[in-house]
């Protein structure tokens, strides 16, 4: 197994929760468990320490790292900004059929409503599709970095009923300024989006968006 397969296990389990924060990743545990060698295993776990998914600390090992909420407010204003700019850029030269995917996005999410891993999945999938929008692989590909520590902590939480509603609200605006070619306040829109979500889990402690 190459370290990239390595890499992508190991922030999978993260991801996923079947590792909790402040949990121990033992590489001789884990080298066995992918059957290959731990000097493979070491160098994805710096890897993984570099993007912040762990925390290597001398005399005791590598630990899931946990994120604060000044963690997540960073985040989501890093986000907000990023993927605002790729709407700003992209929304005045958007073809139809890609209109039509994001308003497919926008529809899937709302129609999961009554299942919170099913509508974080399609939620996960309609702003990944508008941040690719830009074109911008550096962008895109920093921006799937700092997202996948906040879906993380999406799968460990229930979405409220208020948070549900507003984003449905929030989702239908970005996708009505996109339809109308309006770049400006596309940007605006998800920045208040990335903003509004900020201060809903602050408020509730939901790390959702």
């Amino acid at each position: 197994m190459e370290k990239e397969e390595i890499l992508q296990n190991v922030k999978d389990r993260i991801i996923r929760g079947k590792w909790n924060p402040g949990e121990r990743i033992i590489e001789l545990q884990l080298s066995r468990e992918l059957s290959c060698g731990r000097a493979k295993v070491r160098e994805a776990l710096r890897q993984l320490e570099q993007e912040g998914f762990v925390t290597i600390i001398p005399n005791v090992g590598t630990v899931v790292s946990e994120l604060s909420q000044k963690d997540i407010v960073q985040i989501y204003d890093l986000m907000g900004v990023l993927e605002g700019l790729s709407l700003r850029i992209a929304t005045p030269f958007l073809a139809r059929e890609v209109i039509a995917r994001i308003e497919e996005l926008v529809l899937g999410f709302e129609k999961s409503r009554n299942d919170p891993f099913l509508m974080s999945q399609h939620n996960f999938e309609l702003h990944r599709f508008l941040t690719t929008l830009s074109g911008n692989e550096r962008l895109i590909q920093f921006m799937e970095n700092i997202r996948m520590h906040t879906y993380r902590m999406r799968l460990q939480t229930f979405y409220s009923e208020d948070q549900i509603e507003a984003s449905i609200v929030e989702h239908r605006q970005i996708l009505q300024a996109i339809k109308e070619k309006k770049a400006e306040e596309a940007e605006a829109i998800i920045r208040k989006h990335y903003q509004n979500a900020k201060e809903r889990l602050i408020k509730r402690d939901y790390y959702t968006y």
